[in-house]
């Protein structure tokens, strides 16, 4: 099976608890509870298009708890082309997703100094020497320096189609928000496949970025919305001329808790990523117990990775 096939496929939306939820978890080409989620669409996407164009790797830097390493190490496997990762930890076999890459056959670069950016810059130093590589930028993201915004666009439109499935009688969609990647891509899905119900989006902070600049996801949507010529609503407002109402809870910038912080929940069957959904949960169940209903959908965007 072709994984560049299955990034269109529709993940399901399943009711748990009396509230539905959007199992973005399940898309999952090795298996449930392997590696999984909407980041894992877009990167095999990002790769797929490399590879076409004569790509013979992919170099990779990002901190040694990120998921991202057992993505591209497991893509490269995929599509038969080589690897490269830049790290920190000096015991590899403690990081889980470390170890996975260079089981797979990753070439591992280690670097005295672990922050995401310095990993990320070292990453793409490595393409000076290696010809026909190409630079996966840290938390799979794609920046305005590296990219022009029709690439960005084009790349935000492969996880817009996942809003295609939303029931009609869906009125609020709750979804984390840290790097904004994948919340780009669904504001993105709503102005292209219109819901006619949907009046409230909640965006719930959980990055690092938020942990510190409060403003942070705010003036992200906006600052892209603005460049790519109004590809989804950014308002927080709700001014006139915004089909959707914005509302912004920042768990980690307001002292909720902090982005190292872990919460373990669940909903029915689902056990919730402890770093992320499963603060949000936890929240959500605190404060806004009056949106947990059939008239809400929560958004998962990736699962725990065993």
């Amino acid at each position: 099976m072709r994984w560049i096939d299955t990034i269109y496929d529709l993940t399901p939306i399943e009711l748990f608890d009396g509230m539905y939820f959007k199992r973005d978890d399940k898309f999952a080409p090795l298996g449930l509870g392997d590696i999984n989620g909407a980041k894992l669409r877009q990167c095999i996407w990002l790769v797929d298009g490399w590879v076409k164009q004569g790509c013979k790797g992919v170099v990779s830097g990002s901190v040694s708890q990120s998921p991202q390493h057992a993505f591209i190490s497991e893509i490269c496997k995929h599509y038969r082309i080589g690897c490269v990762i830049t790290y920190s930890k000096k015991d590899i076999e403690k990081s889980p997703y470390l170890f996975r890459a260079k089981r797979l056959g990753a070439k591992m670069l280690y670097s005295k100094v672990g922050y995401a950016k310095t990993l990320g810059a070292l990453a793409k130093k490595t393409l000076e020497v290696l010809p026909n590589h190409e630079f996966l930028e840290t938390n799979i993201t794609l920046e305005e320096n590296c990219n022009s915004w029709s690439r960005i666009r084009d790349f935000h439109a492969v996880g817009a189609e996942q809003v295609k499935n939303i029931p009609d009688n869906i009125t609020t969609l709750v979804m984390p928000c840290g790097s904004c990647n994948s919340s780009t891509s669904i504001l993105y899905g709503l102005i292209k496949y219109p819901k006619p119900n949907i009046k409230t989006i909640v965006l719930m902070g959980i990055g690092n970025h938020g942990s510190y600049n409060i403003e942070y996801i705010e003036h992200r949507l906006k600052h892209i919305s603005d460049k790519t010529d109004g590809m989804f609503d950014w308002s927080f407002e709700g001014k006139e001329g915004f089909r959707h109402k914005m509302r912004y809870e920042n768990l980690n910038g307001t002292g909720y808790c902090d982005y190292s912080d872990t919460f373990n929940e669940k909903a029915g069957s689902i056990y919730f990523h402890p770093r992320y959904e499963g603060k949000c949960i936890r929240y959500f169940k605190q404060y806004m117990k009056d949106l947990w209903n059939e008239k809400t959908l929560f958004w998962i965007v990736g699962g725990n990775i065993r």
